[in-house]
């Protein structure tokens, strides 16, 4: 029973995130200057989510929203890492002209 409740149980699933999390950061400091800079502030806003979801008792749909909300912010800062530099350039020159 209690390996199920490791497999299965919602412990299993902060653990992961915070997993995918450790693993971001550790691509992103390894990037270069202007994709490592802003991997890391979209890391540092996800870090205070994820410690909510490890130290604080939440009810089953705010630790899903909260849960589904660093998923998809991981999903991009992990698009973010696999950009080139000079895409990233472009794409910071095209939202100034907006």
């Amino acid at each position: 029973m209690d390996i199920l409740r490791r497999v299965l149980g919602w412990n299993w699933k902060v653990r992961r995130l915070r997993k995918r999390w450790d693993r971001l950061r550790e691509k992103a400091l390894k990037k270069k200057n202007p994709v490592r800079s802003e991997a890391l502030k979209m890391l540092d806003t996800v870090s205070p989510n994820l410690t909510t979801l490890e130290e604080q008792h939440l009810g089953r749909v705010d630790r899903a929203r909260i849960s589904k909300d660093i998923e998809i912010s991981l999903e991009g800062i992990k698009e973010l890492l696999k950009a080139k530099a000079s895409d990233l350039r472009a794409e910071k020159e095209f939202r100034e002209r907006q």
